[in-house]
């Protein structure tokens, strides 16, 4: 499971990259919790998900669970940008729809797997 999520994570990370505006961030998108500009910013969710899982972190060594909680946080993030776009997940066969409904599977597989342990 842990190569199927952590291969699921590599598409919104780059979704969420093209649409995050570094020239508005006066820090340049490294997230900080403890910065005000951060709490406050409307970028701040994708920001600090991308600070927590990008490709330099050590995503691979983090916990299923964790794992698969952020998978839940990016299927959300792409349905939304899927529903802002005006696709139907269900039908539309652009690359974005197609991830969400690859990445329901995975976290269904997951969930089943969690259970049956």
């Amino acid at each position: 499971m842990r190569p199927r999520i952590l291969k699921a994570l590599a598409y919104p990370r780059i979704l969420m990259r093209a649409n995050l505006d570094a020239g508005e961030c006066p820090h340049n998108l490294s997230f900080n919790a403890a910065h005000e500009e951060c709490q406050q910013c409307e970028q701040g969710e994708e920001c600090h998900w991308l600070n927590c899982n990008d490709e330099f972190t050590v995503v691979s060594q983090k916990r299923m669970e964790t794992l698969y909680e952020s998978l839940l946080f990016c299927i959300d993030y792409v349905d939304a940008h899927c529903t802002h776009a005006s696709d139907n997940v269900r039908r539309c066969a652009c690359e974005s729809c197609h991830w969400v409904r690859g990445a329901h599977r995975v976290a269904s597989d997951y969930r089943y797997v969690r259970r049956s342990h």
